[in-house]
């Protein structure tokens, strides 16, 4: 089941895709600055939201590494503080009045 939902999902992503590039099958001029590119506007505007989804994921993993260091520490604090409960259990109560 997964597999057929896996296929159907393939197939309309990529009949929404020739239906796209059909529909943006003009030429567009890409000027970058020490070169200039004639490409089809489908193709541009696929490559820029590739490139911004690249984009993003990087930016995503600084964050990501940020956080699982965090994780981290404070998986070990909350290990210290569990032995310090630990012990204080263990430790039988006097009562000097």
């Amino acid at each position: 089941m997964k597999r057929i939902l896996y296929i159907i999902a393939v197939v309309i992503t990529l009949v929404i895709g020739a239906v796209f590039s059909a529909r943006n099958a003009g030429l567009v001029q890409l000027d970058f600055i020490i070169t200039v590119v004639d490409t089809n506007l489908s193709l541009a505007i696929i490559v820029a939201l590739i490139l911004g989804a690249c984009l993003g994921i990087l930016a995503s993993i600084a964050w990501l590494i940020s956080a699982k260091r965090e994780m981290q520490r404070l998986k070990k604090q909350a290990n210290i503080s569990q032995k310090e409960l630990n012990n204080l259990r263990a430790i039988p109560i006097r009562d000097e009045h």
